[in-house]
């Protein structure tokens, strides 16, 4: 087994809907106006409806209401709508998954707190396009879940060898498939024909030093998977500590960021991740 045939094995069950790629190849196109993507939003209630909850949520803080879908994307931008519809369209896809296997809230919480960190780190670094990282900050380790519904009992001998062993959960994906998880997320964005740069940082994003090419897109991804782990579903979050001050002096120092920047950043987006959060998984009761 590989990441390449584990996936493509699965293709037909882990293929994102029409709706996804076609807003994806609109965006692409430079003459794309707003009621050309509404057309093909409107094809999706579910997702229109999100579309409209978030413009109207406390984050844009419009002063009036909107009520059209063409409106939502021309206050939202055609880069947040990519971001809306390939993370509501990815949810979708591995709902069901059995809740002794993976709680789901959890990971897309800690996915979307990924993402958002991602798409922040990546402006801090003046990152070109660096709002795309959010996709790869919000699907880094989706190939956990391709785990989870593809090799429920080879992942079991996983979670028993890092109970067993206390090894880390890499090291035992390694010892029981020879790849991780990281390298399955890599190849499934790879199939879903996301740019080279998304799905090399994902790839690497455990050993960043590793990379070929993307170096920093890697370390950015990286830096957000830590940022993830100090988030909690709650307003009131610590400073980030990422297990001690010289893990966050080396990531900062790899950013070429402030120590103290780095640190403050779980508190300043935190409040944006549970409004996203709960936008994309409606109904969720984790944070309350």
């Amino acid at each position: 087994m590989t990441p390449e045939s584990l996936v493509q094995d699965t293709h037909t069950l882990l293929s994102l809907p029409d709706v996804a790629f076609r807003v994806n190849e609109l965006i692409d196109q430079p003459d794309t106006r707003p009621s050309d993507l509404a057309e093909v939003i409107l094809c999706d209630p579910g997702l229109s409806a999100r579309l409209l909850r978030l413009i109207n949520s406390a984050y844009y803080g419009l002063s009036k209401p909107v009520d059209t879908v063409s409106q939502a994307i021309y206050f939202i931008g055609q880069r947040e709508l990519r971001d809306l519809v390939f993370a509501t369209s990815t949810v979708n896809l591995f709902k069901g998954l059995p809740p002794e296997q993976v709680n789901m809230e959890m990971f897309w919480f800690h996915s979307i707190a990924c993402g958002i960190a991602a798409r922040e780190l990546a402006r801090r670094c003046r990152l070109p396009e660096g709002e795309r990282l959010f996709l790869a900050g919000l699907l880094h380790s989706v190939g956990k879940l391709v785990f989870y519904s593809q090799c429920p009992d080879q992942y079991r001998q996983v979670l028993q060898q890092v109970e067993r062993e206390a090894v880390d959960t890499v090291v035992a994906e390694r010892q029981v498939f020879g790849f991780t998880y990281a390298d399955v997320s890599a190849e499934l964005l790879k199939s879903w024909r996301f740019p080279e740069r998304l799905w090399v940082a994902v790839a690497h994003h455990l050993e960043p030093a590793q990379a070929p090419n993307y170096w920093l897109e890697a370390v950015i991804v990286h830096a957000s998977v830590y940022v993830a782990n100090s988030l909690q579903p709650s307003v009131n979050v610590a400073p980030l500590t990422m297990g001690s001050p010289d893990i966050l002096a080396a990531l900062a120092d790899m950013l070429a960021l402030s120590p103290d920047s780095l640190a403050a950043l779980p508190a300043e987006i935190n409040l944006q991740v549970i409004e996203v959060f709960e936008i994309i998984q409606p109904g969720a009761t984790l944070i309350y």
